[in-house]
Formats: structure tokens, C-alpha cells, sequence
């Protein structure tokens, strides 16, 4: 009997220590699925569309042509909109739990920060003067964000940056394309737009993947 008891809970220890074997080796696989991933994208494909993204971009070259109202609208909603993307993806940048999040707070940090000074050249070009400060919506919704942390931190930057953030770029750069009459805000959104559709694209793809859903999104 006594010989049963000790062969009973030696079974029960291995068998405790293989369920904690297999949820450690579960784990590790889940994150080994996405290493070098951002979404369904692979690291490196990623930063190739980040990288010829920005040399179109830097390549524009600034006219003094003067701006229609109507395109100095258009301007600063593109500034606007970037600077919204720019602040909010720094902050991401340092408090993001999760890697693919991080990642894609970085891609947006450069994109936004060569958009912004592209802009900022245009506009000197051209005699008008960019907003310099985040605006209302910006300054609530970075201090929104403040106040989350881990998952939650996460989700809300994915959510209201990568893809509600992006949905609204795609629609101005799509708006600066049809309507804009200056040549160089037309080479902005055409130099632009693939890379926002880009980040839209691998933002949802992230925020399946917080989700547990293995669909690849809109």
C-alpha cells in the first residue's frame, strides 16, 4: 500500500509538471509564431514598404506656386490628422506591452515625422503657416490614453490610431488626390497614400490578433 501511494503521487507530480511543460511550451509557440511578424506581414516586408514609403516622400520637391483656400484646407487636415498619428504613436512607442504593437507605433512615428516635415517645406515654399501644437481632439485622446496601461493601452492606441486613425487618412489623402489642384499636395497623398493603406491594413491584421481572430480583416 505504501509502495502505491508513493508511486500514486509521483504520478501526480509528473503529471503537474508536464500540464505546466505543455502551457510553457503552448506559450512559447504562440510567440514564436508571430517572431519577425507585424500582423500577417513579415518584419522585413514591412520595413520595405515603410522604407519606400519615406524615399517617396523625401523625393517631392517643394514649388512656390501659391495655394487656393480650398488646398490650405486640405493641407492642414493632412498636417492635422499626422500630427494626431505622430503623437499618439510616440506615446505607443514607449508604453506598449506588446511587440507587433510597438513595431507599428515606430513604422507610424517615422512615416508621420518625414510626412510632417515634407509638409513643413511645402508650406514654406509656399507662404503658410502649419499648426505647431496637437489640437483639442489630439490632446483628449492623448490624455485618454494616459490613463490605460498593458492590454488595454494597447488596444485603445490600435483601435483609435492604427485603425480608426488610418481609416480617416485614407479618406483625406483619397479626398487631396480628386480635389487638390496644387501639384505638390497631389505628390504628397500619391507618395503617401500606399503607405497609409498599408498600415491600415497590418493595424487591423494586430488587432485580430489581440483579439484571438485569425482572419486577416477589411
Amino acid at each position: 500500500m505504501k509502495i502505491n501511494r508513493i508511486i500514486l503521487g509521483l504520478a501526480v507530480v509528473l503529471a503537474a509538471s508536464g500540464l505546466s511543460l505543455a502551457q510553457q511550451n503552448s506559450a512559447g509557440t504562440m510567440n514564436a509564431g508571430t517572431a519577425g511578424m507585424v500582423g500577417r506581414e513579415s518584419k522585413a516586408s514591412f520595413d520595405q514598404a515603410n522604407q519606400k514609403g519615406a524615399a517617396t516622400v523625401a523625393a517631392i520637391q517643394p514649388t512656390s506656386a501659391k495655394l487656393s483656400s480650398a488646398d490650405q484646407a486640405l493641407m492642414m487636415e493632412v498636417a492635422k490628422g499626422g500630427m494626431m498619428q505622430l503623437e499618439m504613436s510616440k506615446m505607443a512607442v514607449q508604453n506598449a506591452s506588446n511587440d507587433e504593437v510597438r513595431q507599428l507605433a515606430q513604422a507610424e512615428v517615422e512615416e508621420q515625422t518625414g510626412l510632417s516635415t515634407k509638409l513643413q517645406e511645402i508650406a514654406s515654399a509656399k507662404g503658410v503657416t502649419l499648426p505647431s501644437a496637437p489640437d483639442a481632439e489630439t490632446t483628449a485622446k492623448l490624455d485618454k490614453m494616459k490613463a490605460q496601461s498593458g492590454m488595454s493601452f494597447d488596444r485603445m492606441y490600435v483601435t483609435e490610431s492604427g485603425v480608426k486613425g488610418h481609416e480617416k487618412l485614407d479618406g483625406v489623402m483619397s479626398k487631396v488626390k480628386s480635389s487638390a489642384s496644387d501639384r505638390n499636395l497631389k505628390e504628397v497623398a500619391q507618395a503617401a497614400h500606399p503607405l497609409v493603406k498599408t498600415h491600415l491594413k497590418v493595424s487591423r491584421e494586430v488587432m485580430n490578433k489581440m483579439s484571438g481572430n485569425t482572419s486577416s480583416g477589411r
